[in-house]
């Protein structure tokens, strides 16, 4: 019989799984959608880390889908570790238009795994995606051994990647987050995670998960054991490689719905990021690595050229969104010269809690607000490697830290807004 905890009742059929399972020291989650192409990379890391790393340890495969209709629940089912096979409810929205996580109601299968993993006894869960195929077995130690080892509640990924690629997280998401939360997080949204038996009791027992078809519910599990005084830390996890068939690779959709969870967090849960106001290291363990600094072409005159036909397109919607100086200074950048185009950090941070602000207090279609960012993106993109691009693969990096501190320093600037 296995453990018990108290919370959420789990669906009929795989309450009687659970039921037939002894405890488990260890809960791997797999969250998938149609994966059958990759779900065999993925099992085979599982199985190599566990045998590698925690020799010994009882573990459970627990297997969230959303309704796939290829062969990727039976290829996770034929591991050969002790299964759990949970299917989800998830919107018809979504299940027509994934969304960049790749998981059509991924809130509702996060839930599942923290429930079966408190169900189960385990001392830690491990989430993964299912077309990251880069995974090895050394991700599972790299993730877990902070939480079974070194007192972590949540472990979050750090992975090696060009510094030019990414930019969607490194100039936007992962600032924007670091100054909400206190805690400067590199992927904020990225998937794989492990969480402390203590962090499964917080979850579990939480009643404002965030609701169906809404894709916030990884942020809002970082905001959540931030502000109730958990412990962070961070895994370099290696490089990062997806192979999928239903994340988008739009720029503007891939935008909107990133951007658009966040600033959805901020309108929900107002409690986990306006009270902040000092903002701490997170521990980060593994072997440190810079990002790979090889060349590559970028093409810094069509992403300036973007930028400056968003001034003309776009104005009568920005006009809406951005405070007057904010607008006056973004008018003012010269693009004429593309080898001259600087775009400070303290008008990007500004610019970015313009928009969080327009989506609070809905000046425009909120579709329309974001999406029309993509201009203002590519610009600050542009400017970032133009900064960059004669320095080395350091220098990247100490710019980032840069755009952080401006997001930090105007906090004050969202918070006055905001209320």
């Amino acid at each position: 019989m296995s453990a018990v905890a108290v919370g959420p009742e789990l669906p009929p059929d795989v309450d009687r799984q659970v039921d037939g399972l002894a405890p488990a020291e260890l809960a791997v989650g797999v969250l998938t959608y149609n994966n059958a192409a990759t779900v065999p990379a993925v099992v085979e890391a599982v199985r190599g880390g566990l045998e590698k790393h925690f020799t010994g340890a009882r573990a459970v495969l627990i297997n969230a889908d959303a309704g796939s209709s290829d062969a990727t629940v039976d290829r996770l089912a034929d591991s050969g570790l002790p299964f759990v096979r949970a299917r989800h409810e998830a919107p018809a929205a979504q299940l027509g238009a994934v969304p960049f996580h790749g998981v059509p109601g991924r809130g509702a299968a996060l839930r599942l795994a923290v429930a079966v993993a408190r169900r189960l006894g385990a001392r830690a869960l491990l989430v993964l995606e299912a077309d990251v195929t880069s995974i090895t077995g050394d991700w599972l130690e790299r993730l877990l051994r902070p939480v079974l080892e070194g007192g972590a509640d949540l472990v979050m990924p750090i992975h090696a990647r060009h510094r030019y690629d990414g930019t969607i997280t490194n100039l936007v998401l992962a600032p924007l987050v670091g100054s909400l939360f206190g805690r400067r997080l590199h992927q904020p949204l990225s998937g794989p995670r492990a969480l402390s038996t203590r962090a499964l009791e917080r979850l579990g027992t939480e009643p404002r998960w965030p609701e169906s078809g809404r894709s916030t519910t990884d942020l809002w599990i970082a905001g959540t054991a931030i502000a109730e005084g958990l412990s962070v830390h961070e895994a370099r996890l290696g490089r990062w490689r997806v192979e999928s068939s239903t994340r988008s690779t739009d720029l503007p959709t891939m935008v909107a719905q990133t951007l658009g969870a966040v600033f959805a967090v901020m309108e929900d849960y107002e409690d986990l990021w306006l009270p902040t106001t000092n903002w701490l290291a997170v521990p980060a363990d593994g072997p440190p690595a810079l990002p790979s600094d090889e060349p590559v072409q970028i093409d810094v005159e069509r992403m300036v050229g973007a930028f400056t036909r968003g001034l003309r397109d776009l104005g009568t919607i920005w006009e809406h969104v951005l405070a007057p100086d904010t607008l006056g200074d973004v008018l003012s950048l010269g693009a004429d010269d593309v080898a001259r185009f600087r775009f400070p950090d303290d008008l990007w941070a500004r610019v970015v809690y313009d928009f969080a602000l327009g989506y609070h207090w809905s000046v425009v279609y909120r579709e329309h607000l974001l999406r029309s960012l993509v201009p203002l993106y590519l610009g600050r993109t542009a400017a970032y490697v133009l900064a960059t691009r004669p320095r080395d693969a350091a220098a990247s990096e100490e710019a980032l830290g840069v755009v952080a501190d401006a997001f930090e320093r105007e906090k004050p600037y969202l918070v006055d807004r905001w209320r």
